[in-house]
């Protein structure tokens, strides 16, 4: 799947292309790595849908998913 985003903001450009180089990726490279990131995350929308209270389970479950999908 291809994706083209228009009118990025300049600063948020020069931002990506920052961090792609720290890390020695390209941008393509580095946004693919933060997207799938992202995905990896329930959304707000998700997480708001809920219609019953989270058990402490399952916040500690998201929360470890969350280390695991951030590298912490």
């Amino acid at each position: 799947m291809d994706v083209n985003i228009k009118d990025l903001d300049d600063d948020v450009a020069r931002r990506l292309k920052e961090q792609a180089a720290a890390g020695g990726l390209s941008m393509q490279q580095y946004l693919r790595i933060e997207l799938a990131r992202i995905a990896a995350r329930p959304s707000p929308a998700e997480f708001s849908g809920r219609t019953e209270p989270m058990s402490r389970a399952e916040f500690a479950a998201i929360r470890n998913r969350l280390r695991v999908a951030d590298g912490v």
